[in-house]
């Protein structure tokens, strides 16, 4: 659908045009849960993008279905404890889903040593593919380390916490970082999502639902 730009400030925001009853089939995201990651963020990251189910009852003006569709997804399907120490299910493993049209990787901890490339090589191949299928690809705040494996960000804008810039830098040399900014969106589709700090998932969510819902 067409889209605008709106509001002011550094970082822009979507607002689009096509009015919420007329929306299509939802977007189906994929959530990635990995060992690494925090609940927090991704716990977060799905109430708000299911709000919609949640408080539909409570606001007519809200689309009758849900624009948004989320799949926790993992290494391979089933439990997996996150780095908080609390296990969440991931319905499929990532291979398995053919056609997803938002992906996001939420926070991850880092060990002493800093990020461990080539451990999750099935979950980068498959945000590659994805990508080329059309799939934006998001992280909040630290889970770039885990996309930037794709080498889709190569030369192209993001963010990252800024506690963890420096560990970016020294494992992605090729990708142009800014720690300072919550929200940069890269890529010829702006495809390519990244928030910064810890609770910047926010923004994160906001501009999605803002891209494809309306403000």
């Amino acid at each position: 659908p067409p889209h605008r730009e709106c509001g002011t400030g550094q970082e822009r925001s979507i607002c689009a045009t096509t009015p919420l009853m007329q929306r299509p089939a939802p977007l189906h995201v994929s959530l990635v849960a990995i060992p690494d990651a925090v609940v927090s963020t991704l716990s977060g990251i799905f109430d708000v993008l299911g709000s919609f189910r949640m408080l539909g009852s409570l606001e007519p003006s809200l689309p009758a279905d849900p624009p948004f569709v989320i799949e926790i997804v993992g290494e391979k399907r089933g439990s997996v404890t996150l780095a908080s120490g609390i296990p969440v299910h991931a319905r499929r493993a990532a291979s398995e889903v053919e056609q997803t049209d938002i992906i996001i990787v939420p926070s991850v901890l880092l060990e002493p040593g800093g990020w461990v490339t080539g451990r999750y090589p099935e979950i980068v191949d498959w945000a590659r593919r994805k990508h080329a299928d059309g799939a934006l690809l998001c992280s909040a705040c630290s889970g770039i380390f885990l996309l930037a494996e794709t080498g889709l960000f190569d030369g192209q804008d993001t963010t990252v916490h800024w506690g963890y810039a420096r560990e970016f830098e020294r494992a992605f040399p090729l990708v142009p970082l800014s720690p300072e900014r919550v929200l940069v969106v890269s890529g010829a589709r702006e495809e390519l999502i990244t928030s910064g700090a810890s609770m910047t998932w926010h923004d994160l969510v906001l501009y999605l639902i803002a891209r494809h819902v309306g403000a």
